[in-house]
């Protein structure tokens, strides 16, 4: 009789074993796809972020229509999605069309990891909004037609007539940290670490750094502030004691 009861009652927990390892199994993929769409999105959302904010600085820097090309972005993006298996789409974006501004979209889904299931894929949809860094503050205060527009930098001693001078724009470059010895900038000085991205950081010698023609600060980030160069439209009446440019300030017979 005592047999017949623990024989009753291993059976017994035969079956409830499994009814609930199954209902287990499937808690646990579940748990673990959401954690892992979860990541995805955080990933898929610093891409985005990143993209964007490099691509602001760089078209400051150059204005190329490169970042005018949804491919390029495309492509941007991909180096720094490390989920292969998703297909994400930037249709819906609108770059630099008006205002200078990037808004990027991105759209995708993420298939069921239940194959027997018939569960149609979660689609999902990211963005981010900003702004190019067109590096020129438009001032129009009524000024005079006779006034004429010239362009000067925060700390530059000399103001341009074309906002096009190859004088002022950056050209950035991206090197290692053992070669920054060997490296001089246009006027022939060394490069320093910038007091902004570079502080309190440890550096070796395959470290990527950015150094631009003009400056003598190299930096660990490419969107570090230090690295742009803002650039002012001002009438020629307020360029105070600075000199013309030597290559467009002098255009007019001045």
């Amino acid at each position: 009789m005592k047999n017949n009861k623990l024989k009753e009652s291993g059976a017994s927990m035969t079956v409830e074993a499994a009814l609930v390892l199954p209902i287990f199994l499937f808690a646990m993929i579940t748990v673990a796809y959401l954690g892992q769409m979860i990541k995805c999105q955080d990933e898929i959302q610093w891409a985005l972020t990143r993209v964007a904010r490099e691509t602001s600085a760089k078209y400051g820097a150059d204005h190329s229509s490169l970042y005018k090309s949804r491919s390029y972005y495309q492509m941007q993006i991909n180096r720094y999605i490390k989920h292969t298996g998703i297909s994400i789409s930037l249709l819906e974006s609108r770059i630099l069309t008006e205002n200078d501004e990037i808004d990027l979209i991105a759209s995708y889904k993420i298939q069921s990891p239940f194959l027997a299931v018939p569960v149609a894929a979660c689609r999902f949809r990211q963005r981010v909004h900003t702004r190019a860094f067109t590096g020129v503050e438009r001032r129009d205060g009524g000024r005079e037609k006779a006034d004429c527009v010239v362009y000067v930098t925060e700390t530059g001693r000399v103001y341009h007539r074309r906002r096009e001078c190859t004088y002022l724009k950056l050209s950035i470059s991206q090197i290692k940290y053992q070669d920054v010895g060997s490296m001089r900038n246009e006027g022939g000085g060394r490069y320093k670490p910038c007091e902004r991205c570079c502080r309190n950081k440890k550096l070796f010698a395959q470290t990527r750094i950015w150094i631009a023609n003009f400056g003598d600060r190299f930096h660990t980030s490419r969107s570090c502030s230090g690295i742009k160069r803002s650039i002012r439209e001002i009438p020629i009446s307020e360029v105070g004691k600075r000199t013309p440019c030597s290559k467009c300030g002098r255009e007019d017979g001045e």
